[in-house]
């Protein structure tokens, strides 16, 4: 047991010389001492003490450090630390049951010994990898000390649902070690179809189109050429499809064959938000030429398609690239349906399109349906995108007036601007430039009320900012 000075040495900053006449600290108060601790006051210590552990731990107190504690701490491995913790703790607890001295101190060096491995071992527990700390993970150790993924068996039999595992095959695959890809391929050769329309695995398949020898790929494609509708309504597989396209687009005779078996399946596809994606890549590999014949299909299938994330792509696609006596029947259907589109989630993307692009009479059709349907189509989440496009292409000109009518007894361009939707038309007006908006920056003038209450508004912040500037 070490003596009384050497006590005081190794306490520091915990007791003064005057502490061998005061009570000894009853021991509740004693576990929450810390450094951090309400009752720890530097400022009775006269002398700034510094003292070492065994450990290499410094701890600094005094008049010059009492608002910042500095800890400097030589990290050990959590193994040692935790089985020094835990041991020293059991000598302090066994210690506790026979006194309420400080002597259950003494098992370490110093107190601040003490608080230094508590810290450690809390510090190595919060920045330790998750990887160690899982030993259920597969990858705890993939990379070697050379760089090169290591490939075990396991990894090639769980390629299905594995994301870990594909993404180590994918890594092999762009790299230059002949055997590793060849055992790879061999594998997935023999699960292709199953493994296309894995949420994983499809990715490992579509690598195989891209790196594999021109071998391997006429493989693959002949293994999953006879399953190409079932794969090209697949939400995974489609995009396996893609790939086996981008393969054969070069070679007129297999293109062909290709077309043959897919053109019993293009009306069921052009009706499947999966089988889109396949028809739209199909206009974006092929020449126009070959895909003539889906035109007709369609303008059958063109309510449907005007909904669809890739449909209305695939209509859009259609209008781009053919002549209008190929797609006239396609647009005189599009006019009868343009009103509803113009609020529709993709809808809205052939409105634009036919805004920027489409013909003279059919642009002219539109633009009457967004000034008739102004305010409504502005507060419209959909709606909105529609009329903003108007303004960028057709300036606001032609709906100044309508912004300064009154609707639901209030000014329209007020609606417009307090409104999570309809301030995004409005900001699009004002910062336009357009020699009308001088006819509504009067009308802001007269009704200054409205004003303010647009900048206090949620969404009317940012236009009350542009007001302010013009």
């Amino acid at each position: 047991m070490a003596s009384q000075s050497e006590e005081k040495d190794l306490i520091g900053s915990i007791l003064s010389d005057q502490d061998d006449k005061q009570e000894i600290i009853p021991k509740k108060a004693r576990k929450n001492l810390s450094l951090k601790s309400k009752e720890f006051d530097p400022q009775i210590h006269p002398k700034h003490q510094e003292f070492q552990t065994s450990n290499a731990s410094i701890l600094s107190t005094g008049y010059q450090s009492h608002q910042k504690q500095r800890i400097f701490f030589q990290t050990q491995t959590s193994i040692e630390i935790q089985s020094q913790f835990s041991s020293a703790l059991q000598q302090t607890a066994d210690q506790d049951n026979n006194t309420c001295s400080f002597d259950h101190f003494q098992s370490f060096d110093s107190f601040g010994q003490l608080q230094q491995r508590k810290q450690s071992t809390k510090k190595h527990h919060t920045m330790q990898p998750t990887e160690y700390q899982n030993p259920t993970l597969i990858f705890t150790s993939d990379q070697c000390i050379d760089g090169k993924l290591s490939l075990s068996q396991t990894d090639l039999e769980q390629i299905c649902g594995n994301q870990l595992i594909n993404r180590k095959l994918q890594n092999i695959l762009d790299s230059n070690d002949i055997n590793k890809k060849r055992l790879i391929f061999n594998q997935v050769e023999k699960i292709c179809l199953k493994a296309s329309k894995d949420m994983f695995g499809n990715y490992t398949v579509q690598k195989v189109f891209e790196v594999g020898s021109q071998d391997q790929k006429q493989r693959m494609y002949n293994l999953l050429i006879n399953h190409i509708f079932d794969l090209s309504k697949n939400q995974y597989a489609c995009r396996v499809v893609q790939k086996m396209m981008e393969f054969i687009k070069d070679y007129p005779e297999q293109l062909e064959i290709f077309l043959q078996i897919l053109y019993p399946q293009i009306n069921p596809l052009l009706n499947d938000p999966n089988g889109n994606y396949v028809i739209l890549s199909c206009f974006e590999l092929f020449n126009k030429n070959q895909l003539i014949f889906i035109i007709p299909m369609i303008e059958d299938s063109l309510q449907f398609m005007s909904k669809q994330t890739y449909g209305c792509r695939v209509i859009q696609k259609a209008l781009e690239i053919y002549p209008i006596e190929h797609t006239q029947k396609i647009m005189d259907i599009l006019m009868t349906l343009a009103s509803q589109l113009c609020y529709q989630e993709f809808g809205n993307y052939i409105i634009q399109y036919l805004l920027k692009s489409g013909p003279p009479k059919e642009k002219q059709i539109i633009c009457q349906i967004i000034k008739d349907n102004f305010e409504q189509l502005s507060i419209n989440k959909f709606g909105s995108n529609t009329v903003e496009k108007y303004i960028d292409l057709m300036g606001p000109n032609q709906i100044i007036n309508t912004l300064c009518s009154i609707s639901n007894d209030q000014f329209v361009f007020y609606n417009l601007s307090v409104n999570p939707f309809g301030n995004y038309v409005m900001k699009k007006v004002l910062i336009s430039g357009d020699p009308s908006v001088q006819y509504l920056k009067s009308l802001l003038k007269q009704y200054p009320e409205l004003v303010q209450s647009i900048k206090n508004s949620d969404f009317g912040q940012r236009v009350g900012l542009i007001m302010d500037a013009l």
